[in-house]
């Protein structure tokens, strides 16, 4: 019977600490990383409250939907990447999400302020491409 009852105050005080493991690396997870008012791309720091203004604005269309937003590629060669085409670019959010994106999708994306969805801001557009290459709150693209 004192076995009995050892087992079951183990298995709880494992259960326990697993829950206890388990909340804090979700916590973790959704803790949003990076600064939310810069985006770095290849080491540059560029203010969201400024690079829209400072890059050309083009209007595009993806699955009927209209968007505005500024071109990739004209940002990675304004960061100093030098042969662009040679690379591939970490893209990362602020929640960490990450996606490597190939260059000839880079020579076709943007990155829009804001869109029609709630949190849909700051995101990284590459039209012909699965939604899932999307990045939205993007924090720093990097030359890998």
């Amino acid at each position: 019977m004192a076995d009995a009852k050892k087992l079951n105050t183990i298995l709880a005080v494992l259960a326990a600490v697993i829950l206890v493991v388990s909340f804090s690396a979700l916590a973790y997870t959704l803790v949003p990383k990076g600064e939310a008012d810069v985006l770095v791309v290849n080491g540059t720091e560029y203010a969201w409250a400024d690079i829209f203004n400072d890059f050309e604005l083009y209007n595009f269309t993806v699955d009927d939907m209209d968007y505005a937003g500024i071109s990739i590629e004209e940002l990675l060669l304004d960061a100093g990447v030098e042969n662009p085409e040679t690379h591939s670019y970490k893209f990362t959010a602020r929640d960490t999400y990450k996606q490597d994106v190939a260059w000839a999708d880079i020579q076709e994306g943007y990155i829009i302020e804001s869109g029609p969805a709630e949190n849909d801001f700051h995101r990284a557009i590459f039209p012909g491409t699965t939604h899932s290459f999307w990045v939205y709150d993007l924090a720093s693209i990097e030359v890998i």
